[in-house]
Parts: C-alpha cells; sequence; structure tokens
C-alpha cells in the first residue's frame, strides 16, 4: 500500500483547476463535501478531498493509480493536493501543476489583452512523457 503525501502547491481557482485536470483527460469527481480517497486495490483510505480524480483515470499515465484528491485549506485560501508515493514518483503532481500553470497563466494574460504562443500543444499534455512548458505574451499597445 502506497502512502499519501500532500503536496504544497498554489492552486486557488476551482475553475482553472478542473480545466486544467480536463486538459490531462480527467474527469474529476466534484463533492461539498469531503469523501475518502481509495487506493490501487479498491480499498478505502482515511484521506479525503473535494475534488477526486479516479484512481482508473490516472492509470492511463501510470499502469496502477491510487485516486488523486484536492481538498480547500480554508486558512491558507488554496487547494492541498494528497497524492500517493506510487504517483509521485511518477511525476503525477507535476503534470497536474503544470497543467494548472498554463491554464492560470494563458487566462490572465488573455484577459489582459496578451496574445500568447505556448511550445506545448493541448494534445501534448497526454503523451507520456512531461515537456518543459515554455509561453510567450505580447502585446500591441
Amino acid at each position: 500500500m502506497s502512502a499519501y503525501k500532500t503536496i504544497e502547491c498554489d492552486i486557488v481557482n476551482k475553475e482553472i483547476l478542473l480545466s486544467a485536470l480536463s486538459l490531462l483527460n480527467f474527469s474529476p469527481n466534484v463533492h461539498d463535501e469531503p469523501q475518502h480517497l481509495y487506493g490501487f486495490k479498491g480499498d478505502q483510505r482515511k484521506e479525503k478531498a473535494e475534488i477526486i480524480i479516479p484512481k482508473e483515470q490516472i492509470n492511463f499515465f501510470t499502469g496502477a493509480s491510487n485516486d488523486i484528491g484536492f481538498t480547500w485549506n480554508e486558512k491558507l485560501e488554496k487547494y492541498e493536493m494528497i497524492v500517493s508515493d506510487y504517483d509521485k514518483a511518477r511525476k503525477m503532481h507535476d503534470r497536474i501543476i503544470q497543467a494548472y500553470v498554463k491554464e492560470a497563466i494563458e487566462k490572465a494574460l488573455e484577459k489582459n489583452g496578451y496574445k500568447i504562443k505556448v511550445n506545448i500543444q493541448d494534445e501534448d499534455f497526454l503523451k507520456r512523457s512531461l515537456s518543459d512548458l515554455n509561453i510567450v505574451a505580447r502585446k500591441i499597445i
């Protein structure tokens, strides 16, 4: 059984998080109240989250995953990501954070009238290997 870790990250916007997860082809379960996460064998874990990516969806990238969860930390006003050691070793947390950063930066720049060029196409996020993300923004005044 792989232990869960809480990953510190600056995920503060639920809509952008859900958009980033969609970019990775995930359809997370969103709950009003925290629900238990499940391990790769279907075993219920003590960890709970309001947004849960089912392990079956993560298997596309890793083969035998555990659920990944996001729980809102009221005090810090941001989400905490709950990821198993197994999925962390396969850099699922990095993949999710990269997709979130891309979505957040693009939305902020577009809102302020910038033209954006990104080196990674949306379909590239579905590849099994991670690529460096470069975003170039320009605004003609």
